[in-house]
């Protein structure tokens, strides 16, 4: 094949999958409508336009033009050659042909429509703590996702076909090892430092009005990069953000009138994301080039700016005096350590996305098992409370009084996002391997913080993670950044160093 025949032909595929690129642009904003502004009424209605937009998205995507186009291309390049770029363009679009030329279009159609069902019943289940209103739904959820494993295909456990969607590559074997290695370390550390903070343990105390926490979220945000220019921060149910194209990356988060900091390191979580999003090679959209690794690598920008950061004693040496000017009264006599010791306090509690750091990955190991064991065909939809509660004894010693505070509270399971919540444990171990080196290669890193100096930490990010797209997978990533395969002891060792300081006042 000549250079220029190439050359039209990958431009034509181009052409396919920036068309698909755009229709799931469109898919997110219909996604971000139904969870912000959408009546009540209006999900039968979505649900088709979204079956609607999975279907033309499929059918794009296994067309035999573009498989032709694929298979004949994919055949003339090589990894290391001149046309590196198209080799992994080439490579992830093969993926994402060969994942979706097994499902039925059926199947694709169906699970869209029943995501969008799902969500409103599980809304209304969560408000009342009651898992019958949303059970029917979940029970076809769980069995469209395990007909989905079977058409993808698996070695060992369905869950990996699942997996792999959010994360390429990994699987249901080295999770369970990640957690091996992880779970007795966090329950032994929650052990030793629950309680151990006995300054204004109880946290925070008075009124927050939410527009000067907006005005408080929006300064740091900015600081740290996000630009609102080309982003937004709307209020749902569930905390989220969603890229819906170049220049319109936006973020969400819920206000607690009693406690700022709730919506406040929401808002850092979703603004890594964002940040993240932005970022990426903008003349590379529509490509894999232009997308982000994984959902794990995703994850360890939200939680990086978060708790790493966002829960650091250099951050709110600088933050701490700007919020006792935006909240004057609440915080006037807040002194530093008692700050760091309340956003820090660690304490076995029922809501995931409220965990602190030291319990945040026993919530998601649970998580794991149970959707595990739905998908192996092990757990009926039904006899989730009854596991998931024996569980939470397990790990955290408390009864969970009602499904609200248990297993209704994410909303993940009602838009079949089976083999998601892996990826936030994962974020968190490539957020701590990140750490040892920005540390390694940032000088001063923590004084440029307390100056609130965010631009050298940003551009490290920039440099050795946004930039790639889906160059490298995950793993082969993290380990081109930081020289070290994927542990979970960076992460313990982070921790440990973490809480011993803050016991010490440090």
């Amino acid at each position: 094949m000549s250079n220029n025949s190439f050359a039209s032909r990958f431009q034509e595929l181009k052409n396919i999958f920036q068309e698909i690129t755009h229709l799931r642009g469109i898919r997110r904003l219909l996604d971000w409508d139904q969870e912000t502004f959408m009546p009540q009424k209006g999900g039968q209605n979505r649900a088709e336009q979204t079956a609607l937009l999975a279907s033309l998205i499929h059918e794009k995507m296994t067309s035999s033009r573009t498989g032709e186009l694929i298979e004949e291309l994919f055949e003339q390049v090589e990894p290391k050659g001149p046309e590196k770029d198209e080799f992994v363009c080439l490579r992830e679009w093969k993926r994402l042909f060969d994942r979706q030329k097994k499902l039925p279009a059926s199947l694709v159609q169906e699970l869209s429509r029943q995501a969008v069902l799902a969500h409103r019943a599980w809304a209304q289940a969560r408000k009342e703590a009651d898992l019958s209103i949303f059970l029917p739904f979940l029970q076809r959820l769980v069995e469209l996702s395990r007909k989905k494993a079977d058409c993808l295909g698996f070695d060992s456990s369905p869950y990996d076909a699942l997996l792999d969607e959010y994360e390429p590559g990994a699987t249901t074997v080295e999770i369970e090892e990640l957690f091996l290695e992880l779970v007795p370390a966090l329950k032994t550390l929650l052990s030793r430092v629950q309680g151990a903070f006995s300054s204004r343990q109880n946290g925070l105390s008075g009124k927050f009005p939410i527009g000067a926490q907006k005005v408080l979220a929006k300064l740091a945000v900015d600081r740290m990069g996000y630009d609102l220019r080309a982003g937004r921060i709307d209020t749902v149910l569930h905390p989220f953000s969603t890229k819906i194209g170049p220049g319109d990356c936006r973020i969400t988060t819920r206000w607690n009138e009693q406690d700022f900091t709730e919506a406040f390191f929401g808002v850092l979580h979703e603004a890594g994301h964002a940040i993240y999003s932005q970022n990426l090679p903008q003349e590379h959209y529509g490509t894999p080039l232009g997308e982000s690794v994984s959902l794990g690598i995703h994850e360890s920008q939200s939680r990086f700016w978060e708790n790493i950061i966002g829960r650091s004693r250099p951050f709110w040496k600088y933050f701490l005096p700007i919020s006792r000017g935006i909240f004057p009264g609440e915080l006037t006599d807040m002194d530093l350590d008692d700050f760091l010791r309340i956003i820090n306090r660690v304490k076995a509690s029922f809501i995931r996305v409220e965990a602190d750091e030291v319990t945040y990955n026993l919530h998601v190991y649970l998580r794991f098992v149970v959707e595990r064991e739905l998908i192996e065909g092990k757990l009926s939809p039904k006899d989730i409370p009854e596991r998931w509660n024996g569980l939470f004894k397990d790990l955290f010693s408390l009864d969970v009084p009602n499904d609200a505070l248990g297993c209704l509270q994410d909303v993940h399971w009602s838009g079949a996002s089976f083999g998601y919540f892996p990826t936030y444990t994962l974020g968190n171990i490539y957020a701590a391997m990140f750490l040892k080196a920005i540390r390694r290669d940032v000088d001063q890193m923590e004084s440029l913080i307390e100056r609130g100096e965010f631009s050298l930490l940003s551009d490290w990010l920039k440099k050795n993670i946004h930039c790639h797209g889906q160059r490298y997978r995950a793993k082969e990533l993290v380990e081109k950044v930081t020289g070290e395969r994927p542990s979970a002891l960076p992460l313990i060792e982070y921790l440990k160093g973490k809480y011993t300081g803050l016991e010490a006042g440090e």
